[in-house]
């Protein structure tokens, strides 16, 4: 849980210093390009620190995007994912994007999640830094919805920064 709180402040500060005087919104009309740090296993006694990477594409419909993304521990669990993201702007700085997506799990030496299918759901608030960048941060609960006979789970908690291009 140190982690955790060790996260969530870490993001206050950043959050807090980075309101003043924030830019336009960003024009939606854009992908993004993000990289997030954080860790897995964050409910349970043992934490796995990790990178990951997302592409945002463009809106389908409405604020709608497809996305995939990479993501990997120190323990070299592995999860490449394809999903999508609904954007919902608060208001002209603020961002709630809650995520779906379906992917291949790879245990390294860290986290069995009963299988290689997982789903993952979450949520990110996000904070405009300038008309390019973002500062968010994020929660995703990873489990393979029980089509394996073991499902433990896992949680993930990151921060996030996504820009435009």
């Amino acid at each position: 849980m140190k982690i955790v709180m060790q996260c969530a402040l870490m993001t206050i500060l950043c959050l807090v210093i980075c309101s003043v005087n924030a830019a336009e919104v960003v024009d939606e009309s854009e992908s993004e390009f993000v990289v997030a740090l954080g860790a897995a296993n964050v409910f349970k006694g043992s934490k796995y620190a990790g990178i990951g990477l997302e592409y945002r594409f463009l809106p389908f419909w409405r604020k709608l995007r497809p996305v995939v993304g990479y993501s990997v521990t120190r323990k070299h669990d592995q999860y490449v994912y394809v999903g999508i993201r609904y954007f919902f702007d608060i208001n002209d700085v603020w961002r709630f994007n809650p995520t779906f997506a379906v992917g291949l799990f790879d245990s390294g030496n860290g986290l069995n999640l009963g299988g290689s299918v997982e789903f993952r759901s979450g949520f990110e608030f996000s904070r405009q830094i300038n008309d390019r960048v973002r500062l968010g941060i994020g929660f995703s609960h990873l489990s393979n919805s029980r089509i394996y006979k073991s499902n433990p789970g896992t949680e993930t908690i990151e921060l996030s920064l996504a820009a435009t291009f």
